[in-house]
């Protein structure tokens, strides 16, 4: 059955459904305070240091060996990279972490997914192993939405704050800098003109805050979404780029939120919205490869990044053969895509 939602014809039905922004919000603080507890902080480092990173599943599908590394220039984030730079120019992805916490390890299988294709990602947040024994951090709390675990403070008492590019723009400024420096294994190998801005729950508010920056050319928008705020309407005017927008189900405590950026996005902005109802908050992040996300993230920027055209790329959203609107396991929409 085939509905409209604001003009655009969509694949499946998708109710409209109210979640309460403090959900999100509480979860948020969910996310953050069970990685506190569960990990040890970072160590202080004074070199280059490659990270081991025990990972679940199959290795990455790209044709990229990679090597995941905490540099001291950098000592705030995690790199995920190609281990040999043999391309002109690598793409470039910061990445925000769910619950603004500041793990880089976070999503290993989804980002080594990305970074096997030749792209060069940040991650926000130091590299922190998984305490043994625990879950992957990325999976849902015990009660979505219920109150962070063990106590805690709990999200911030103005949510809008979550908004924060800051640590997103850090990074591209850092690997700007990199890719000018002779000493720099970047140096001539990035391309820090047309980079993405992507991240997961408050990740994503984190791309948001990070949207209006010249040097982004896409924003993800990942099991995340704007809490209705009258200051919502500088976000969207600032964004210049495409952006696309993946959640779970109805499960999903950023289902709502993000059903609702797609609907009022200002019509100029080219934009894609996919719905996994098999997942709610959580996503794939943490399956073989990312699963189901890590496909579509490296379409997307395969796309928008490099310019694929094929079905690996442009193809996979767009056109009489795209591969997600064919795709049962996803219900999509989009509107003033190319």
């Amino acid at each position: 059955m085939i509905d409209t939602l604001g003009g655009i014809q969509m694949k499946s039905s998708i109710r409209s459904v109210r979640f309460a922004a403090l959900g999100l919000s509480l979860l948020v603080g969910a996310f953050t305070t069970a990685a506190m507890a569960q990990t040890p902080a970072a160590a202080t480092i004074t070199k280059l240091t490659t990270v081991e990173v025990q990972q679940t599943g199959k290795p990455p599908t790209g044709p990229f060996a990679i090597v995941v590394e905490h540099d001291p220039g950098l000592a705030t984030h995690t790199i995920y990279r190609p281990r040999e730079l043999t391309l002109d120019k690598h793409p470039v992805l910061v990445w925000g972490e769910g619950g603004c916490a500041k793990n880089g390890l976070f999503f290993p299988e989804y980002l080594s997914e990305i970074a096997s294709h030749g792209f060069v990602v940040i991650a926000d947040g130091p590299p922190i192993p998984r305490a043994a024994g625990a879950p992957p951090a990325g999976g849902p709390p015990a009660v979505a939405g219920g109150p962070p675990p063990g106590g805690g403070a709990g999200p911030p008492a103005d949510r809008f704050t979550m908004v924060n590019g800051t640590a997103l723009v850090a990074a591209m400024d850092w690997l700007e800098a990199q890719s000018k420096d002779r000493n720099s294994r970047f140096y001539r190998k990035v391309n820090v003109e047309r980079i993405a801005a992507m991240g997961m729950s408050c990740g994503g508010l984190m791309s948001y805050g990070a949207s209006n920056d010249p040097r982004v050319a896409t924003v993800g928008i990942w099991n995340s979404g704007l809490f209705e705020d009258e200051r919502n309407a500088k976000i969207y005017a600032g964004i210049h780029s495409s952006v696309i927008i993946v959640t779970g189900g109805e499960s999903d405590i950023a289902y709502a939120n993000g059903k609702r950026d797609f609907e009022v996005m200002p019509p100029r902005v080219p934009v894609f919205y996919g719905v996994h109802p098999a997942v709610g908050h959580g996503g794939t992040y943490n399956q073989d490869n990312g699963g189901p996300f890590g496909v579509v993230a490296v379409a997307w920027l395969k796309w928008q990044l490099q310019g694929d055209k094929s079905a690996a790329g442009r193809g996979y959203f767009v056109g009489d053969n795209c591969g997600i609107c064919k795709d049962s396991g996803w219900q999509t929409a989009s509107r003033a895509l190319p």
